[in-house]
C-alpha cells in the first residue's frame, strides 16, 4: 500500500555510491533494475536491516530521505526474504520501497551508518533539514551551513569574518565534538530547544553554559568562547533540535581548528570524564582536510 507515515525514510549504501550519485544527479541502486524498486527502511528498521544484510561491510553511510521530495512513489510492502540464519522481521512489518531513482533533493543528510541508533526524525527537525540543506563539518560531524564569508582578507589570506548556521539534533544525531580554535567564537541562539556548551579552559577549569531563549530561566542567547578553550556542544536531553549560529573575526579557516583527543583530554580534565568520553574524538584525524575553509 502507498502511505505517507514517516517524516524521514532511510537507505544504507556504500559511501562511494553516494559520491557517484552526486556526479550523476540522482541515486540508483542495483535493486532498481533487478527488482524494480530501491529498498528503504523506517527509522526502527535501520539497525536490524544493517545486521541482516550488511554485517562486516565497510564504509557504509545512511541516506536520510525526505519522502515528500521524492518524485518516485513510495510503497510500504513486506520485506524481501532474508538468509536462513538472519534474524527474521515481524511478519506484519512493512518496509518502504521507492519505485524509481532517489532525487538528490530528497536526500537531506548523509551520516555514517554507525552513528544512527534507530531514533525517528521528528517532523520539526525535518523542516530545518529541508529548509537549510546543511552539510556535515569534517571531524566534528555537526550539521552546518556557511552563510557569510567576508571578501576582505587579512594579510594571512584569512577572511576578516565568517558566519554559519548550525543544527544540533536528537535524530539524525548532530553534536559538536571537542575542539579548540585559535580565535574567539561567538555563539548565538536562533530557535528550537536548549543546548549545552561544554568548556574545558586552559587553566584546568571546566564550565557548562546553557544556551537557549529562556533568559529568565538562566539560559544564554549569546556567548563568547575564548580562543584556545576546548569546546563541545550537544542538545539538552529531551530536546529535538537546536538552531544556532557562530561568528568569528578573524574568520574561520581549517588551519584554526584542532579536535580534542579523548585520551589527552581525560588526562588533563578527569573531572569531566563523562562528557569527554561522549564527545571526545577517538577515531580519525584531529585537523580539517587540506584547504578546508568552511
Amino acid at each position: 500500500m502507498t502511505i505517507s507515515q514517516d517524516s524521514a525514510v532511510f537507505h544504507i549504501c556504500a559511501r562511494q555510491a553516494m559520491t557517484d550519485a552526486r556526479a550523476h544527479g540522482e541515486y540508483r541502486a542495483a535493486s532498481l533494475d533487478s527488482e524494480g524498486f530501491i529498498h528503504l527502511s523506517r527509522a526502527h528498521q535501520v539497525v536490524p536491516t544493517a545486521q541482516a544484510y550488511y554485517g562486516g561491510v565497510p564504509d557504509l553511510v545512511l541516506l536520510v530521505i525526505d519522502p515528500t521530495l521524492l518524485t518516485a512513489r513510495v510503497v510500504y510492502e513486506p520485506p524481501a526474504p532474508l538468509a536462513s540464519d538472519a534474524p527474521k522481521p515481524a511478519s506484519d512489518a512493512l518496509y518502504p520501497h521507492c519505485y524509481g531513482a532517489v532525487d538528490l533533493a530528497a536526500i537531506v543528510d548523509v551520516i555514517d551508518l554507525a552513528q544512527f541508533d534507530g531514533t525517528a526524525v521528528h517532523a520539526d527537525t525535518m523542516v530545518m533539514l529541508r529548509h537549510y540543506r546543511f552539510d556535515r563539518l569534517p571531524v566534528e560531524g555537526t550539521l552546518y551551513r556557511s552563510t557569510w564569508r567576508s571578501a576582505a582578507e587579512l594579510p594571512s589570506g584569512a577572511p576578516v569574518g565568517t558566519a554559519m548556521i548550525g543544527l544540533y539534533a536528537e535524530s539524525p544525531t548532530s553534536v559538536s565534538m571537542f575542539h579548540r580554535l585559535t580565535h574567539d567564537e561567538v555563539w548565538h541562539v536562533y530557535g528550537g530547544d536548549p543546548f549545552m556548551l561544554h568548556l574545558l579552559h586552559e587553566d584546568g577549569r571546566t564550565e557548562e553554559v546553557l544556551m537557549g531563549s529562556d533568559v529568565a530561566g538562566g539560559q544564554q542567547v549569546q556567548f563568547v568562547v575564548a580562543a584556545r578553550t576546548w569546546q563541545a556542544g550537544s542538545l539538552v536531553p529531551g530536546g529535538r533540535y537546536a538552531l544556532f549560529g557562530c561568528t568569528m573575526a578573524p574568520g574561520f579557516t581549517g588551519g584554526c581548528f584542532e579536535a580534542g583527543r579523548t585520551e589527552l583530554l581525560l588526562a588533563r580534565y578527569p573531572g569531566a570524564a563523562d562528557v569527554i568520553t561522549r564527545l571526545g574524538v577517538s577515531d580519525g584525524g584531529t585537523t580539517m582536510p587540506d584547504g578546508y575553509a568552511g
